[in-house]
């Protein structure tokens, strides 16, 4: 018997393997021991301990090397010297910084320099960036079988947190730690924690997942589209017993934590920009210089689409990026997990088989889509279509939350992800150099 105050009670919904009943939505499969205690978890995570130092050794790139991109690292000194400006900025033209009021600062969410500050101490300005991408990508593998593992067997959920991790161009986003890299990667992490943790059985996963929304928000503002899902899971895992009342207030407890960052978060923005939303987009150059040229538009929603569909070249025996190096080219085939998730939608619309979850899941996705594409940039020099990788996390929980077994025709498109992402990181850098 598990302690009370660690474990909350099962939902009604929850089924074991093998019982002869359908899949519903949220039902979960006996999981008896802990990931740590189960192979194939390791097994996965050495797969990709070994597929990324592979590139690393292939391309000669430094694993601990500090990369100069590194708004994060800057940020967390000025801090320590009490400024919310970045100090010196004037001698970063490389970097996106904002102009306001004459001072520059950081123009991205500030999370992931908390993660780098006490680095700082450690390593001053020489911060291990690029080993603080790959620790991210390793976690999020971690969420990702972790939370797969409730839906499905350890070997199935080995294959799910390979294809999420390593089935997506952030495996090439991953060798470099740039602001960039950093910012997205810090998302990708937080949003897979979030969903181990809201489909875990212990309360203080819930609490701990709740948090990791919140601190992802803080490195991808949009992802604050998944806070209505993660306000359900949360509903659904109380105890069903309950009023909706009584329900609801059992909730606050969980809420206070993410609601301080959120006030935190938006403090801090209005520290700088007098904008508890503005994070300091808005006052990059190219913005503040063009008045006509917005930062979000309906017009640029047609020629991203364009560009979303745009294929890589062969030339002689291998593919060539030069035409499609920046903004990206076809989702579909850097992050094939797109397809699945369409497979996946057209055979529950034909079942007719929705539930509060999946419309959440699909509504925040369908506006997160929608949101990047009016972006005026899909994210400049990269291989694939990286600003797509934001979903993903969401989506492997849409593909596990309402069945209980994997089809066959999902390893093809599973093992071809995989392949493909390991063979364009390699060849997009051997053709178009390095960082």
């Amino acid at each position: 018997m598990q302690d009370n105050e660690n474990t909350a009670a099962r939902p009604s919904v929850m089924a074991s393997a093998g019982d002869g009943q359908p899949p519903r939505p949220g039902r979960r499969l006996a999981s008896p021991t802990a990931i740590a205690f189960q192979p194939e978890f390791w097994y996965g995570l050495m797969i990709v301990i070994v597929t990324y130092l592979g590139l690393m050794s292939l391309l000669d790139f430094n694993l601990f090397g500090h990369a100069v991109h590194d708004s994060f690292t800057l940020m967390a000194l000025s801090w320590r010297q009490g400024s919310l400006s970045l100090l010196n900025g004037e001698n970063y033209a490389y970097l996106e910084l904002a102009i306001y009021n004459g001072q520059y600062y950081v123009s991205f969410p500030s999370v992931p320099a908390l993660i780098m500050l006490p680095l700082t101490f450690i390593f001053g300005e020489n911060t291990p960036n690029t080993f603080m991408t790959f620790m991210y990508l390793l976690i999020a593998y971690m969420g990702a079988y972790k939370t797969c593992r409730v839906y499905r067997s350890a070997g199935e959920a080995l294959w799910l947190a390979l294809f999420m991790v390593l089935g997506c161009n952030l495996l090439q986003f991953s060798l470099y730690g740039g602001v960039w890299n950093q910012g997205q990667l810090c998302n990708f992490m937080f949003l897979s924690l979030f969903m181990a943790g809201m489909t875990g059985y212990k309360r203080s996963g819930w609490a701990l997942g709740l948090i990791c929304l919140a601190l992802a928000v803080g490195c991808r503002p949009f992802s604050a589209v998944y806070v209505p899902l993660g306000l359900w899971l949360l509903y659904q895992n109380l105890e069903a017993g309950q009023s909706i009342r009584a329900r609801i207030i059992s909730m606050l407890p969980y809420l206070a934590v993410p609601a301080l960052i959120a006030l935190a978060l938006g403090w801090y923005n209005w520290a700088r920009f007098g904008n508890p939303l503005e994070f300091g987009h808005n006052y990059l150059p190219e913005f503040s210089r063009d008045p006509d040229t917005p930062q979000f538009a309906l017009k640029f929603v047609v020629s991203n689409i364009q560009k979303l569909l745009r294929l890589p070249k062969f030339e002689g025996n291998r593919l060539v990026f030069g035409d499609v190096a920046f903004d990206g080219f076809a989702f579909w085939l850097a992050n094939p997990i797109y397809v699945t998730v369409i497979v996946m939608t057209v055979v529950k619309a034909i079942k007719r088989s929705w539930h509060v979850a999946d419309t959440l899941l699909i509504a925040g996705m369908a506006l997160e889509v929608f949101m990047l594409l009016m972006h005026k940039s899909l994210g400049g020099w990269q291989f694939g279509a990286r600003y797509l990788c934001d979903l993903i996390p969401m989506m492997l929980l849409y593909c596990v939350y309402w069945r209980t077994q994997t089809h066959k025709w999902e390893y093809p498109i599973m093992i071809f992800a995989i392949a493909f992402n390991i063979y364009g990181a390699a060849c997009f850098h051997m053709l178009m150099g390095g960082y």
